[in-house]
């Protein structure tokens, strides 16, 4: 898995956003560093923890590189989509105060705060854009699953998952988004469905 740094990450940017935008992007880029500093995921990078704001800023690239969208709103909240959750100091209050209430909106749908209802929340939003960056989210979840680091249980609980929950809310997604977003957006939605095919019964045991 190819590991990005801080400048290969915005030189993406450039063509496409103004230069207020782009620092937009490099604040939500250091808050999300900052907010997820002290915590790991599960997945082994070389054999060491892998930092938690790689999967972050992997997020924020699916929806650049595979999504093609640009939109300086939608990359924030990819930035920032587990802030409000995982973090004690990127509240919702600070999110809109430095991004916008767009921005927090969707930071917000994305939380599972409270747990309870989170997808039926996700089901009932009609909001493209947190469901597009949630398609993003399950993405890398899904390429970083079979990795050393997971456990059987894990993989199979996130296959599982992925069948009963996202399956139905990404084809919803379809419908949703707009026109000029849906060819690339379904594009990930396709690769989120071969991968679930290619992993079913196919479980890695790392222990």
């Amino acid at each position: 898995m190819t590991m990005e740094n801080k400048e290969t990450f915005h030189k993406r940017l450039e063509p496409y956003l103004s230069p207020s935008e782009q620092l937009d992007i490099r604040l939500a880029y250091c808050l999300a560093k900052f907010g997820h500093r002290a915590q790991l995921r599960k997945e082994l990078t070389e054999g060491k923890p892998t930092r938690y704001f790689e999967h972050v800023r992997r997020v924020a690239i699916v929806l650049m590189d595979d999504m093609k969208i640009t939109e300086r709103d939608m990359i924030i909240a990819a930035l920032l989509h587990d802030a409000i959750e995982d973090t004690d100091d990127l509240t919702p209050e600070l999110i809109q105060h430095s991004f916008g209430i767009q921005v927090v909106s969707m930071v917000r749908i994305l939380s599972k705060v409270p747990k309870e209802g989170y997808h039926e929340r996700l089901v009932n939003c009609k909001n493209w854009r947190a469901l597009t960056i949630k398609a993003c989210d399950r993405l890398d979840n899904l390429r970083s699953l079979m990795v050393p680091g997971t456990t059987i249980e894990f993989q199979k609980r996130q296959i599982a998952e992925t069948k009963e929950k996202y399956f139905p809310l990404f084809d919803q997604l379809i419908d949703l988004c707009p026109d000029n977003y849906r060819t690339n957006i379904r594009v990930v939605r396709d690769e989120i469905r071969r991968l679930i095919e290619r992993y079913s019964g196919e479980y890695r045991d790392w222990e």
